[in-house]
């Protein structure tokens, strides 16, 4: 069963999948109080930031393991306007929410299509 959409239902599926994507770093950022804090600041500079690690996993292979942090920072500072600790703190808040983000949407997605672990909610 193949299924096609298009139009407007796309739109709206590609924009609540970008929203549902920034909302951690953006929820974290206004703790942080970033003073550029808005919603498409925060998918630009996650935008920045893989173009950034990518280019930094091309350039080094493995030793990217430690650059690609360093891009995120670089990206929350230069496109969100924060200093290096508000920086630091907004990576690793974002990295939180973005951990009970998995763990809250994994759980009811293996509980609604009953895999096999399925954990209650």
């Amino acid at each position: 069963m193949n299924i096609v959409i298009t139009g407007l239902p796309l739109v709206i599926l590609l924009v609540g999948s970008l929203v549902v994507y920034a909302a951690p770093v953006w929820l974290a950022a206004k703790i942080v109080a970033v003073p550029d804090a808005t919603l498409l600041r925060c998918l630009l500079s996650l935008f920045v930031a893989s173009l950034l690690a990518g280019a930094s996993l091309a350039a080094s292979g493995p030793f990217a393991l430690f650059l690609v942090p360093l891009s995120f920072l670089l990206a929350f500072m230069l496109v969100l306007r924060a200093s290096f600790g508000q920086s630091f703190l907004l990576g690793v808040l974002a990295l939180l929410g973005y951990a009970l983000m998995f763990k809250l949407f994994g759980g009811m997605a293996m509980h609604h299509f009953g895999g096999s672990d399925a954990q209650q909610v």
